[in-house]
This record gives C-alpha cells, structure tokens and sequence, in this order.
C-alpha cells in the first residue's frame, strides 16, 4: 500500500534536513565570497622583499654545486649566467638546480651581483670577474643580511640593496649563504592602491562580524527547527530500540505502540509480530525440552535399573558355566567348547551390563569415587594373571606386565573403577589383536603422576578415526564394528572423574597404545 507524502518517514526526514541545510547553505555561500574578497584584498605587496625571495631561488638551484664542492671557475660562470638574466641557459658541468638537469626557471632582473659564501664567510664565487676575489664596498652588508632575514638598503653609486638566504645540504645543514645584491627595487604600490586595500580590509572585518552573528543565529534556528521536526519521530524509534534491548534481555513480553501509518508504525507492527512469535516459539521449544529431558532421566533411570538387576542372574549363570568347566572329566569336549564360547559371551555381557551401569550412574550424577592411595603395579599384576590365561585360551593372545621402575609411587584413584578403566583397555586390546599377537603393560612415574600404557601389536586405528575412538558409541569403519562402543568411553569419563587424563596412539597394521596418567598420592 503507499502511503500519502505526508505520512512517509523518508518526506518527514528530507524535509526536517532541507531547512537546516538551507539555513546552513545560506551562511556558508556568504562565509565564502566574504572570506575570498578578503583573502584577495589581503594580498601583502611583497616587492619590497625581492631580494631575499630571489635569494633564496637561487639557493636552492646552486645548492648541488656548493655541497659538491664544484670548480670555483664553474660555480662562477654560472653566477654570471644567473645574474645576466639568461634564463635558457643550461651547464653540462657539476649539479645544477639541485641536481636536476633542466634550465634555471626563476626570473631575475636588476641583478648588480650574486656572491656564494662558505660557512666561514669567505667567498666560493660571485658574478663578478674577479671571481672568488670580489670584495666591494658593502661586503660587510653581507653578514648582516643574512643574520636579519630581510632585505637591508644600501646608499651611494652601488648596488642599492641587499637580500640573503641561506644554503643547505640534503640533510638540512647549512653549507653556506647566497647574497643577492640588486641595482634597482620595483617600484612600491600606489597611496590610492593602499587607500582601496585599507578600505577593504574595514569593510571585510565588518562584513565578518555581522557574518559570525548571522552564522551563529543561522545555525540555533535551523537546530531548532530540525530538532522540533526529528524529535517526535526519535521518540518512536527510541521506544522500539528499548523494546528490542528487552527482547534480547530475554523479556519476550515487550511490545511497543505502533498506531502511526509510516514506516515506523509498520516497522513496530512487525516488531510485534516478530516478538509474539518468539515467545509462542520459545515457549513450545521449553516444553519440548522439558518433556525430553524427562523422558531421557526415564531412560537413565530404566538402563540404570536394567544394567543393575541383570548383574545378579549373569553372575549365577557364570557361576554355575565354571562350574560345570571345572567337571572336565564327565563333560563331553564338544560340550566343554561350547561352554568355553558360553563362558566368554557371558564375560562380555557382564561388561557391557557394567559399563552401561557406570555410566547411567555418571548421569544420574550418582556415580560415587573414593580417592585414595591406590597400589597400581599390584592391580595390574592380578588383573593380568587372571586375565592372560583366558586372552590365550580364547584368542591366542599373549598378554603380560613390563616390569616396572622401583619407588613407583601410588596413584590418587578409586581402586574400582581403576580396575575397570585397566580392564576395558586390556578386552580392547585383546579384541583388535590378531592370533599370536601381544598386549602388554607398562607403568612408569612421571611430573608427579604415575603413566600406565597399554600396547597392543593389534590392526591399529584409521588416523581419521583416532580422535573419536573416546566417544559414545564411536566404532571404528575397518575393525568390523566389534563392541558396543562404550568401553573406551567409559574409559576416558572414568579417568577423568579420578583427576586424570587419557589418550591414544596408533600406526595402522603395527598396533596402539592407550596411555593413562593418574596423579600420584602424595
């Protein structure tokens, strides 16, 4: 829909700034011509300081020559070309114009003489023919040239008078000084010429003054008058910005007027909308989570309850499975197989149970550890002798303990869940290691902690899967997807838990190590 001219914001804004630009425009315009007609009548008659200006022209062209140290019959012709006015003229010898080749461009008129100084005072060259032995008359005029700045007159039948400047290296060192001795000065400007200038220069300092009045009145007014335009259209916009900041806050109730049919009335009508439907979002989204954090504690709880109610009836079964083993000698051998197969299923269903009870514990946040000084050497000796024969018997497996360093401190851990940590990465190893393969431990103290390696001559681990072999549920593309994919889970939860900290290494086709560092008891 397009709405009148009037009720649009952009006609509202434009015009509001159009009267306080053609205020502004106004009293710029007359700042210009005043200060450019001032500026023009303020011009100073600079003739009387010619003799300086064309001192200091000249400086700057023969600088190259002094600093180089030229010939002094060099430096002197071009003295005499300078100061015969022969402005064409270029010099194949030494660094002219400051070691640009190219002719002398600044005029020069009513030259009596130009004399080049050294920085004791003695002359390096003149324009006159008796070269570096010029000594007229007003030589002692020289210093006092130079020392003023300004031009210095002269009286009797010489030159009538003298400007100086001085000569300078690249580096801004002063190397010397250039005098300028004229025969004639240009006439100075006319009395009715410096009436007509004086008269100006009233009349623009007047014209500036009412200018800075007209200009400050300009700019209240046009303030003013933008200020009383712009102000109710801030205030709406000012609203919707608070409204906003209370939304991002998290206060999705805000709401703001929007009864106008600009741009802004629009703008706040979608502002509503767009903050209704973010509530009635947010509101959905909490209830959604709500009911899925309720029915994940529900399957915590269930999984927590399952894991532990079935550890009873699996140990019988396991009991009364050993049992029977023990009787080899009234037990069939195929029978004696199958028990073994039963025997180690149920081994690794025990594990399982074991791991999903831990960590349903873990989120429940009932998983309870008690830290204490733990003898890890003894735990790994038992681990493995009851573990070796089985690894061998199942898988043809050798698994054995590295002898440790003597004076390995224990380490802070929960003697429990330590001996599950060691055992999941012992039936890890086993698991991914070929018949007639190795697995052993090794135990080291290391920076105040005690280090436990698991190595393996196993299939290895896909770099792309390492950094990933620690998550849930995580099985690796080429192992055949063996396990549940909770054990090395458990592993680095549990470790951690005890204040520790775990990683693995692994070359494909040579084997991995899993290196566990537990902090030693103090």
């Amino acid at each position: 829909m397009k709405l009148p001219a009037g009720g649009r914001l952009r006609w509202q804004l434009t015009l509001s700034h159009l009267a306080a630009i053609a205020c502004t425009l106004v009293s710029m315009i007359a700042a210009i011509v005043l200060i450019a007609s001032h500026f023009i009548a303020g011009q100073p008659d600079t003739s009387a300081r010619e003799p300086v200006q064309e001192a200091r022209s000249v400086a700057r062209v023969i600088s190259g020559l002094v600093t180089s140290n030229a010939d002094p019959n060099e430096l002197n012709a071009v003295l005499r070309a300078l100061a015969s006015g022969d402005l064409r003229a270029t010099f194949s010898f030494g660094p002219v114009n400051g070691g640009r080749n190219e002719p002398f461009q600044v005029g020069l008129h009513d030259i009596a003489y130009l004399v080049v100084l050294g920085p004791n005072g003695e002359v390096l060259g003149s324009s006159d023919p008796s070269g570096v032995g010029f000594a007229p008359p007003e030589r002692a005029e020289w210093q006092r040239a130079l020392d003023s700045g300004d031009v210095v007159p002269l009286s009797g039948n010489g030159p009538v008078a003298l400007g100086a400047a001085a000569i300078v290296d690249d580096s801004g060192h002063t190397v010397g000084a250039m005098v300028v001795a004229k025969s004639a000065l240009p006439p100075p400007a006319s009395a009715d010429r410096l009436d007509l200038l004086r008269g100006l220069a009233i009349f623009g300092a007047a014209s500036l003054v009412a200018l800075i009045a007209a200009s400050l009145f300009a700019v209240a007014s046009s303030s003013v008058v933008a200020y009383l335009l712009s102000r109710s259209l801030v205030r709406r916009l000012e609203r919707l910005e608070q409204a906003a900041a209370a939304i991002a806050s998290g206060d999705l109730t805000q709401r703001v007027e929007a009864d106008s049919s600009d741009e802004v009335g629009r703008l706040g009508r979608q502002f509503n909308a767009m903050a209704a439907d973010l509530e009635r979002t947010l509101r959905e989204l909490r209830a959604e989570r709500d009911r899925v954090a309720g029915l994940l504690e529900q399957r915590r709880q269930l999984v927590a309850n399952a894991s532990h109610e079935l550890r009873t009836p699996l140990a019988t079964i396991r009991g009364y499975v050993e049992s029977a083993l023990a009787r080899r000698a009234g037990v069939p051998a195929d029978l004696q197989r199958d028990l073994e197969t039963v025997e180690q299923e149920i081994g690794r269903l025990q594990q399982l149970i074991e791991d999903l009870f831990a960590i349903a514990q873990s989120e429940l946040g009932k998983l309870t550890l008690r830290l204490e000084p733990t003898d890890v050497d003894a735990l790994v000796q038992r681990l493995v002798s009851t573990s070796a024969p089985l690894a061998w018997r199942q898988r043809r497996v050798q698994v054995l303990a590295e002898p440790s360093s003597s004076g390995l401190p224990m380490a802070l851990a929960d003697q429990q869940r330590l001996e599950q940590v060691l055992s999941n990465l012992l039936n890890n190893a086993v698991r991914h290691t070929p018949p007639g393969g190795l697995v052993a431990f090794n135990l080291a103290a290391e920076d105040g902690s005690v280090r436990l390696q698991v190595r393996d001559t196993g299939e290895g681990i896909d770099p792309e899967d390492l950094p990933h072999v620690f998550e849930r549920f995580f099985r690796g593309r080429n192992n055949g997807a063996v396990g549940a994919g909770l054990g090395l889970a458990l592993v680095a939860e549990l470790t951690q838990a005890m204040g520790g900290e775990v990683n693995a290494d692994s070359t494909p086709g040579q084997g991995s190590c899993f290196e566990v560092r537990l902090r030693a008891a103090s």
